[in-house]
């Protein structure tokens, strides 16, 4: 099977990073790959872009186009869809796989008809599809199917005339492997004041809104009780935001020497970071509305306490492999105390965090289930 992905994207995020995943699974399942994405503009002097890492995984057949940009550029608008109509004519896909809104524009405007082709759409938001103006045209015209990541996305296809044999529920997948606590790493970050130590984890972005007041009251909350518990903040922010976010409430508090902060991680040195968490803490979703953070730690075994929210609950079994809890400083304190009042459980839930990592996040088969959607799919 030929399939063409699109990327409107050079920027490499967890977006970028899950493209790449599937299109370097499904050629390991023997698909004839062609990945087409996004090139950095040439005042950002990038290296690091979305082709430089796919190369770096292992994709081959790479064709960068300036005009695969997020956002839309009316100027490159019609230039970027005949761009991509020669390489249709070039490579005769099976399938063009769309992800993000401007790719699929792109490729509405290449030509949805030709070489009886099997359009397909991922879409990233796990609450509803999006229903501007691009989503629309690009639905109704030029999408034969459909793949999302939960239920409730589903039946918000459905609502929108999807019929329900083209649309697809897939989750996002993860490098399992990488993750796995049997890995042997190199050369990764010290961690040796945590030695010993009841660890609490956050992986995240330094910025207000990212609700780092929780885990700080939390720790706040339970010093006392859990004289070894420690925080371990992993992550960095604007100049200043540190200073703002995490230093000046954790001094109000009286918790700053109950904190580690790692910095931003990346490599072996998050895998690391990871391995000293009892649990990960997860206050707010970012803008990655795949949560990737969570799969991680599912992924190296760690459970997770995180709200109520967004793909949250299709990643967390309550009581099993981690806890929702109420999005307070409180409520993920009660949260936590279940699970340090309670070692044997918390071993238990730490299994049940991997063995579901394993059982859902698989690229492998997740790559399969797509290839095996393709098929199904009415050209």
């Amino acid at each position: 099977m030929k399939i063409i992905h699109l990327l409107s994207n050079w920027k490499w995020t967890e977006r970028s990073e899950l493209v790449v995943d599937l299109a370097l699974a499904q050629s390991r399942l023997g698909a004839e790959i062609c990945f087409v994405c996004g090139r950095a503009p040439e005042e950002n002097g990038a290296v690091a872009d979305v082709a430089f890492y796919a190369r770096q995984k292992g994709l081959d057949h790479i064709v960068v186009l300036p005009e695969m940009t997020k956002h839309i550029r009316l100027a490159a608008m019609f230039r970027g869809g005949r761009k991509i109509g020669e390489i249709i004519e070039s490579v005769k896909p099976d399938v063009v796989h769309c992800h993000m809104r401007n790719a699929h524009l792109l490729a509405g405007l290449a030509g949805g008809q030709r070489h009886q082709i099997r359009w397909v759409r991922s879409a990233y938001d796990p609450e509803q599809i999006g229903w501007d103006w691009r989503s629309r045209w690009c639905y109704r015209k030029h999408t034969r199917g459909l793949i999302v990541m939960s239920e409730k996305a589903r039946q918000s296809a459905i609502s929108r005339s999807f019929p329900p044999e083209r649309v697809a529920v897939i989750p996002p997948g993860i490098d399992l492997e990488r993750f796995s606590p049997a890995r042997s790493l190199n050369g990764q970050k010290d961690f040796g004041p945590l030695r010993n130590c009841c660890v609490a984890g956050v992986v995240s972005r330094i910025r207000k809104t990212r609700r780092l007041d929780i885990p700080l009251g939390l720790l706040h909350l339970l010093k006392d009780r859990y004289p070894s518990l420690r925080l371990l903040l992993v992550g960095r922010g604007r100049p200043g935001a540190v200073e703002k976010v995490v230093d000046g409430p954790a001094a109000d508090l009286g918790v700053q020497d109950r904190i580690f902060q790692a910095g931003y991680c990346e490599g072996d040195d998050l895998v690391a970071a990871y391995r000293q968490m009892r649990v990960l803490l997860y206050p707010m979703p970012g803008t990655d509305r795949t949560c990737r953070t969570v799969r991680e730690a599912l992924a190296a075994g760690i459970p997770v306490i995180a709200p109520d929210m967004g793909f949250l609950p299709e990643l967390i079994q309550n009581g099993q492999n981690g806890y929702l809890a109420e999005q307070s400083a409180e409520g993920f304190a009660a949260a936590l105390k279940k699970l340090l009042d309670a070692p044997d459980a918390g071993e238990t839930m730490s299994r049940q965090a991997l063995a579901s990592a394993r059982e859902r996040f698989c690229w492998r088969h997740l790559a399969q289930a797509v290839l095996d959607f393709y098929r199904s799919v009415q050209v």
